[in-house]
């Protein structure tokens, strides 16, 4: 690597301090009124339903894991469901705004994060499209198994088919999205930008960096959202992927034309538990998690603490973020907070934490609280 910055004892040596800049928690502020003029009525009601899909997909899953079956279904699933009910709102308001060109690499429990963004890129891309993805992947295996009986749109096509692989994945079958090899937790779909989420905490964080690199030295449009638990800021490869994805060589050493930092979102879905406790309060000590951007960088990676109970909330964060990425100022830090209302994995007891708190978080269910800000404004009513 060529040296190109001059390190001056005069400039090093001297006295003064650092400043940091204010993080905002929580800044989100637009009036319904004022997201009626940016959303039309059928993306409110897209948002609302995608939202509901992905409770139901899990609570399915659920059921088959402790009960042995759903609506007189049975099946004896043998394999992991780590679950994300509670976080919906955080998943869906992430993908609203993401097309293929975006890829996001899933967090441990990233279910609804494939979910989302699948049924994002279904709505984005046009029918023909869609129709030669589900032909040519795996030589129309799935498409296969879906078309028979089907009755209605290619756009509901294409949801059954995503659905349908999904599952059939995650019951490691051979229709399944990735043949039945990956299972509930290396679940990918390429065509739709969805990379593989990791069976290893914070696995994605060492990997988006790289895909980030990948995309900026080959000029590819479209940004990569790493998504990773609050419990993954405690493993040392998530920390060798920030380290690299900030260094200061992209926007003072590379040609100009590379177009500066990384498009990179470290987005942290964080629901403020690990396997079996808290990581702020037990194992951690940021207290909030956004804080950790004002050690990395001059620029703080633009971090912000985001509420992820509230998919409106979380879809401005991204557009916002995106313009600093094309601005050529990434990566950001996103602490996008949730919370699962779902154990660890369906034999977690959640002994760790009170009946109380998770009623709580019950109480302000984002699908309940989405639904009755639509009903009460006239947007969605019954």
């Amino acid at each position: 690597m060529t040296k190109a910055i001059e390190i001056l004892p005069e400039d090093i040596l001297k006295k003064g301090k650092i400043n940091f800049n204010p993080i905002d928690l929580n800044a989100y502020n637009k009036t319904i009124e004022q997201e009626k003029k940016i959303f039309s009525t059928q993306d409110f009601e897209d948002i609302y339903h995608d939202m509901c899909l992905l409770r139901e997909f899990e609570t399915i899953l659920d059921k088959i894991k402790k009960e042995g079956s759903y609506r007189d279904i049975k099946y004896d699933h043998k394999g992991p469901a780590h679950l994300s009910i509670g976080q919906e709102a955080a998943a869906v308001g992430q993908a609203f705004t993401l097309d293929c060109n975006d890829h996001i690499f899933g967090s441990h429990r990233s279910h609804g994060e494939v979910l989302a963004k699948g049924l994002s890129a279904i709505r984005k891309l046009d029918e023909k499209k869609l129709q030669e993805i589900m032909e040519t992947y795996m030589e129309g295996t799935i498409l296969g198994v879906v078309q028979k009986n089907h009755i209605g749109s290619m756009k509901e096509l294409a949801e059954k088919f995503l659905l349908y692989g999904a599952y059939a994945e995650i019951f490691v079958r051979n229709t399944g999205l990735n043949k039945g090899l990956g299972g509930s937790m290396h679940v990918f779909f390429p065509p739709f930008g969805i990379y593989p989420n990791n069976a290893i905490v914070g696995g994605s964080g060492p990997i988006g960096p790289g895909a980030a690199l990948f995309k900026r030295v080959n000029r590819k449009k479209g940004i990569v959202v790493v998504n990773i638990g609050d419990a993954s800021f405690g493993c040392g490869p998530v920390w060798e992927g920030i380290c690299f994805a900030t260094m200061d060589q992209y926007s003072t050493l590379w040609n100009k034309s590379l177009g500066g930092g990384l498009p990179l979102i470290i987005n942290c879905m964080n629901n403020h538990y690990g396997m079996g406790g808290q990581t702020s309060g037990e194992t951690m000590g940021y207290k909030i998690l956004a804080r950790l951007g004002a050690g990395i960088n001059p620029k703080q990676m633009h971090a912000e603490r985001v509420n992820g109970y509230d998919p409106l909330a979380v879809i401005d964060a991204f557009k916002r973020k995106r313009e600093i990425i094309l601005k050529g100022l990434g990566p950001v830090l996103l602490d996008t907070v949730t919370y699962r209302i779902s154990g660890h994995s369906p034999s977690d007891a959640s002994s760790y934490r009170t009946r109380d708190e998770i009623k709580k978080w019950e109480n302000a269910d984002a699908i309940k609280t989405f639904k009755e800000k639509i009903d009460a404004n006239g947007i969605i009513s019954g």
